[in-house]
Order: C-alpha cells, then sequence, then structure tokens
C-alpha cells in the first residue's frame, strides 16, 4: 500500500505566469489579504514583489499559502487615464 500526501491541487508550484506591472490578488484561506501590481520576480516565478496602491512593497514566496492571481487582465500593464 502506497502512502499519499493530500497537496491542494489548486495552488500552483510557481508564479511563472504574472509578468511585472500586473495587477493581482493574494489570497490566503479563502480571504483575499494583499493587492498591488507585480514590482519584480525572479526567473523560476518561485518569489514576487508586489506593490500596494499605499506604495509598500513586500516579498511573497510561492510557499507561502497564497493562490496569486491576476486582478485585472485585460488592462494589467495600462496606467489609468
Amino acid at each position: 500500500m502506497t502512502l499519499q500526501k493530500n497537496r491542494p491541487s489548486s495552488r500552483p508550484a510557481h508564479w511563472d505566469d504574472v509578468e511585472i506591472g500586473d495587477a493581482v490578488h493574494l489570497v490566503r484561506n479563502g480571504r483575499l489579504e494583499h493587492a498591488g501590481r507585480v514590482d519584480n520576480r525572479t526567473a523560476d516565478g518561485a518569489v514576487v514583489w508586489v506593490v500596494s496602491d499605499g506604495g509598500r512593497r513586500q516579498l511573497f514566496h510561492v510557499a507561502d499559502g497564497f493562490e496569486l492571481s491576476v486582478a485585472d487582465p485585460e488592462g494589467a500593464n495600462h496606467a489609468d487615464n
């Protein structure tokens, strides 16, 4: 008999689908905890830096337990006028 660990299938191994400038939401335990724009990320997508609207820059690692999603996929790289 083989034991299998239960792993959340919805949590990606890396956040390599986000780009610098994307507006993102970081959700943990079903609750929006952070929102902002991607300021930078590692090439492997394991770490992103997000700047909130208030200017606070924070680092997030994929293992921190957040689900990261693009908040505005159509206009993520466009400035509001």
